[in-house]
């Protein structure tokens, strides 16, 4: 098994406080990611498997981002590129 791709953060909520946590994998031999997180919005803690595609994958290279929705209370949110995040905090 190769790791293709693999990151674990903390989320910020709407007040910009870290309530959340999410780890993303991908396999080079799968074509779903497996994601494992914690709601910022509810708190609710979930297991997906999505496939490594549109609209899960928005961009290329740097730009990439990452659509993830709860599916407890439905709030979504999205991940960029390390990166790329760095950048925007510049």
């Amino acid at each position: 098994m190769t790791i293709e791709y693999i990151t674990t953060r903390e989320l910020e909520n709407s007040a910009g406080e870290l309530k959340g946590k999410i780890r993303i994998i991908k396999t080079k031999e799968d074509a779903n990611a497996m994601i494992d997180f914690t709601c910022p919005a509810c708190g609710a803690t979930e297991k997906q498997s999505q496939q490594w595609s549109e609209p899960f994958l928005e961009g290329s290279g740097v730009n990439q981002k990452f659509n993830i929705r709860c599916g407890k209370c439905n709030h979504s949110f999205k991940m960029m590129k390390l990166k790329k995040e760095a950048k925007k905090k510049k």
